[in-house]
Protein backbone atom coordinates (compact mmCIF):
# COMPACT_ATOMS: atom_id res chain seq x y z
CA UNK A 1 0.00 0.00 0.00
CA UNK A 2 2.88 2.23 0.48
CA UNK A 3 4.60 2.01 -2.37
CA UNK A 4 1.34 2.47 -4.40
CA UNK A 5 0.70 5.58 -2.81
CA UNK A 6 4.50 6.74 -3.69
CA UNK A 7 4.09 5.90 -6.75
CA UNK A 8 0.81 7.96 -7.15
CA UNK A 9 3.00 10.37 -5.54
CA UNK A 10 5.21 10.81 -8.18
CA UNK A 11 2.71 10.69 -10.65
CA UNK A 12 1.09 14.19 -9.60
CA UNK A 13 2.21 17.27 -11.06
CA UNK A 14 6.10 18.17 -10.43
CA UNK A 15 5.50 21.17 -8.73
CA UNK A 16 5.74 21.05 -4.87
CA UNK A 17 3.29 23.65 -3.22
CA UNK A 18 6.64 25.85 -1.56
CA UNK A 19 7.74 26.35 -5.21
CA UNK A 20 10.45 24.05 -6.78
CA UNK A 21 9.57 22.24 -9.73
CA UNK A 22 11.80 19.28 -10.42
CA UNK A 23 12.05 18.22 -14.47
CA UNK A 24 12.35 14.33 -12.81
CA UNK A 25 11.47 12.79 -10.24
CA UNK A 26 12.03 9.29 -10.84
CA UNK A 27 15.64 8.71 -11.99
CA UNK A 28 16.78 5.12 -13.42
CA UNK A 29 20.57 4.40 -14.16
CA UNK A 30 22.68 1.33 -14.66
CA UNK A 31 25.40 0.98 -13.23
CA UNK A 32 28.85 -0.67 -14.33
CA UNK A 33 30.08 -4.42 -12.49
CA UNK A 34 33.67 -2.41 -11.70
CA UNK A 35 31.66 0.61 -10.16
CA UNK A 36 31.65 1.57 -6.45
CA UNK A 37 29.09 4.50 -6.29
CA UNK A 38 26.84 6.13 -8.73
CA UNK A 39 25.53 9.52 -8.92
CA UNK A 40 21.99 10.51 -9.54
CA UNK A 41 21.39 14.48 -10.16
CA UNK A 42 17.66 16.06 -9.73
CA UNK A 43 17.60 19.47 -11.35
CA UNK A 44 14.68 21.40 -10.12
CA UNK A 45 13.92 25.41 -10.42
CA UNK A 46 12.04 27.72 -8.01
CA UNK A 47 8.88 28.62 -9.91
CA UNK A 48 7.40 30.47 -6.54
CA UNK A 49 7.54 33.58 -5.84
CA UNK A 50 9.45 33.62 -3.00
CA UNK A 51 12.71 32.06 -1.80
CA UNK A 52 12.75 28.23 -0.52
CA UNK A 53 15.08 27.34 1.62
CA UNK A 54 16.15 23.88 1.92
CA UNK A 55 15.41 22.03 5.36
CA UNK A 56 16.70 18.63 4.86
CA UNK A 57 16.51 15.19 2.79
CA UNK A 58 15.04 12.22 4.03
CA UNK A 59 16.75 8.80 2.54
CA UNK A 60 15.02 5.23 2.33
CA UNK A 61 18.16 3.46 2.88
CA UNK A 62 21.56 3.81 4.54
CA UNK A 63 23.13 3.05 0.67
CA UNK A 64 22.32 7.13 -0.35
CA UNK A 65 23.42 9.85 1.02
CA UNK A 66 22.44 13.28 -0.54
CA UNK A 67 23.05 17.05 -0.88
CA UNK A 68 22.15 20.02 -2.65
CA UNK A 69 24.22 22.56 -4.41
CA UNK A 70 23.37 25.16 -1.94
CA UNK A 71 20.65 26.21 1.21
CA UNK A 72 18.45 28.78 -0.08
CA UNK A 73 17.26 29.38 -4.07
CA UNK A 74 15.89 32.63 -4.71
CA UNK A 75 12.51 32.93 -7.10
CA UNK A 76 13.47 31.58 -10.90
CA UNK A 77 16.56 30.15 -9.97
CA UNK A 78 17.87 26.19 -10.75
CA UNK A 79 19.44 24.03 -8.50
CA UNK A 80 20.65 20.60 -7.97
CA UNK A 81 19.94 17.83 -5.41
CA UNK A 82 22.91 14.84 -5.61
CA UNK A 83 22.37 11.48 -4.28
CA UNK A 84 25.19 9.25 -4.16
CA UNK A 85 24.04 5.39 -4.20
CA UNK A 86 26.63 3.10 -2.40
CA UNK A 87 26.57 -0.10 -4.26
CA UNK A 88 27.92 -2.30 -1.82
CA UNK A 89 26.28 -5.88 -2.28
CA UNK A 90 23.40 -4.81 -3.99
CA UNK A 91 22.54 -6.34 -7.22
CA UNK A 92 19.53 -6.31 -9.68
CA UNK A 93 17.05 -3.31 -9.74
CA UNK A 94 16.66 -1.23 -6.59
CA UNK A 95 14.55 1.02 -6.22
CA UNK A 96 15.42 3.52 -3.56
CA UNK A 97 13.04 7.22 -2.39
CA UNK A 98 14.42 10.40 -0.93
CA UNK A 99 12.20 13.14 0.24
CA UNK A 100 13.08 17.09 -0.23
CA UNK A 101 12.21 19.15 3.11
CA UNK A 102 11.73 22.80 2.12
CA UNK A 103 9.79 25.81 3.19
CA UNK A 104 9.27 28.85 0.90
CA UNK A 105 10.00 32.11 3.10
CA UNK A 106 6.65 33.35 5.44
CA UNK A 107 5.16 29.57 4.72
CA UNK A 108 4.59 28.02 8.04
CA UNK A 109 5.04 24.85 7.36
CA UNK A 110 7.56 22.93 5.31
CA UNK A 111 6.95 21.12 1.82
CA UNK A 112 7.79 17.68 0.92
CA UNK A 113 8.73 16.13 -1.90
CA UNK A 114 9.06 12.61 -3.10
CA UNK A 115 11.66 11.42 -5.50
CA UNK A 116 12.80 8.22 -6.54
CA UNK A 117 16.25 6.27 -7.93
CA UNK A 118 16.26 3.31 -9.48
CA UNK A 119 19.43 2.08 -9.79
CA UNK A 120 19.93 -1.60 -12.19
CA UNK A 121 23.19 -3.40 -10.87
CA UNK A 122 24.32 -6.13 -13.09
CA UNK A 123 25.24 -9.43 -11.62
CA UNK A 124 28.97 -10.79 -12.66
CA UNK A 125 28.40 -14.01 -11.56
CA UNK A 126 24.97 -15.89 -10.33
CA UNK A 127 24.29 -18.66 -7.40
CA UNK A 128 21.01 -20.59 -7.30
CA UNK A 129 19.12 -21.41 -5.28
CA UNK A 130 19.50 -18.86 -2.84
CA UNK A 131 19.50 -21.16 -0.10
CA UNK A 132 20.23 -24.55 -0.14
CA UNK A 133 18.18 -26.51 2.22
CA UNK A 134 17.60 -29.70 4.43
CA UNK A 135 15.17 -31.13 6.74
CA UNK A 136 16.02 -32.70 10.10
CA UNK A 137 16.05 -35.83 10.10
CA UNK A 138 15.94 -35.84 5.96
CA UNK A 139 18.35 -37.76 4.41
CA UNK A 140 21.87 -36.59 4.31
CA UNK A 141 22.18 -36.69 0.46
CA UNK A 142 23.80 -34.86 -1.79
CA UNK A 143 22.46 -31.25 -3.36
CA UNK A 144 24.18 -28.93 -5.29
CA UNK A 145 23.87 -24.90 -6.39
CA UNK A 146 24.65 -23.50 -9.83
CA UNK A 147 26.80 -21.02 -10.55
CA UNK A 148 26.88 -19.21 -13.80
CA UNK A 149 29.25 -16.73 -14.89
CA UNK A 150 27.18 -13.88 -17.00
CA UNK A 151 30.31 -11.07 -16.86
CA UNK A 152 31.94 -10.69 -20.21
CA UNK A 153 35.09 -12.38 -19.20
CA UNK A 154 35.19 -16.15 -17.67
CA UNK A 155 35.92 -16.33 -13.85
CA UNK A 156 36.72 -19.51 -12.69
CA UNK A 157 36.64 -21.10 -8.73
CA UNK A 158 39.62 -21.35 -6.97
CA UNK A 159 38.89 -22.46 -3.39
CA UNK A 160 36.07 -23.15 -1.68
CA UNK A 161 35.32 -23.71 2.43
CA UNK A 162 32.65 -24.08 4.86
CA UNK A 163 32.04 -22.58 7.96
CA UNK A 164 30.64 -25.67 9.12
CA UNK A 165 31.90 -29.06 9.93
CA UNK A 166 30.81 -32.31 9.45
CA UNK A 167 29.77 -31.07 5.48
CA UNK A 168 31.85 -32.44 2.39
CA UNK A 169 31.48 -30.04 -0.98
CA UNK A 170 32.94 -30.80 -4.69
CA UNK A 171 32.98 -28.28 -7.42
CA UNK A 172 32.33 -29.68 -11.20
CA UNK A 173 32.98 -27.52 -13.99
CA UNK A 174 30.22 -27.58 -16.30
CA UNK A 175 31.91 -25.04 -18.84
CA UNK A 176 35.22 -23.35 -18.36
CA UNK A 177 34.96 -20.41 -16.83
CA UNK A 178 30.95 -20.16 -17.52
CA UNK A 179 29.35 -22.48 -15.39
CA UNK A 180 29.80 -24.57 -12.67
CA UNK A 181 28.30 -27.04 -10.31
CA UNK A 182 29.06 -27.06 -6.59
CA UNK A 183 28.07 -30.24 -4.71
CA UNK A 184 27.00 -30.01 -0.44
CA UNK A 185 26.73 -33.10 1.55
CA UNK A 186 25.80 -32.78 5.36
CA UNK A 187 27.52 -35.95 7.38
CA UNK A 188 23.95 -35.81 9.10
CA UNK A 189 20.60 -33.96 9.40
CA UNK A 190 20.13 -34.89 13.13
CA UNK A 191 19.59 -30.90 14.30
CA UNK A 192 19.31 -27.39 12.84
CA UNK A 193 21.99 -25.31 11.73
CA UNK A 194 22.82 -22.72 9.32
CA UNK A 195 25.94 -22.06 7.08
CA UNK A 196 27.49 -21.05 4.11
CA UNK A 197 30.29 -21.74 1.37
CA UNK A 198 32.91 -19.17 0.40
CA UNK A 199 33.70 -19.33 -2.96
CA UNK A 200 36.51 -17.43 -4.06
CA UNK A 201 37.77 -17.36 -7.94
CA UNK A 202 40.37 -15.10 -10.11
CA UNK A 203 37.67 -12.39 -10.76
CA UNK A 204 39.38 -9.67 -11.88
CA UNK A 205 37.07 -7.15 -10.42
CA UNK A 206 37.65 -7.13 -6.71
CA UNK A 207 35.19 -6.83 -4.63
CA UNK A 208 33.57 -9.85 -7.19
CA UNK A 209 36.26 -12.28 -6.23
CA UNK A 210 33.85 -13.91 -3.43
CA UNK A 211 30.91 -15.41 -3.48
CA UNK A 212 28.91 -16.61 -0.39
CA UNK A 213 26.25 -19.80 -1.09
CA UNK A 214 23.99 -20.48 2.30
CA UNK A 215 22.48 -23.50 3.07
CA UNK A 216 20.49 -24.79 5.68
CA UNK A 217 19.13 -27.65 8.22
CA UNK A 218 15.92 -27.02 9.70
CA UNK A 219 12.77 -28.24 11.61
CA UNK A 220 9.36 -29.30 9.67
CA UNK A 221 6.88 -26.84 10.06
CA UNK A 222 4.07 -28.00 11.72
CA UNK A 223 0.88 -27.78 9.37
Amino acid sequence: MRLLLFVFFLALPMVASGGLTFSERKVELSSKPSDEKVRFLFSFTNVGKQSVDIEDVNLSCACLSAKTDKLTYAPGEKGTLEAIFTIGSFTGIQRKTLTLVSRAKGDAENERTGLMAVLNIPDVMTITPELLQWSVGEEAKEKFYVMKVTHSNPVHIKEVSCSREGFEFRVVEKEKGRLYEVYLKPADTGKPMLGLLKIDTDCTIQKHRRKLAFFSIARKRRS
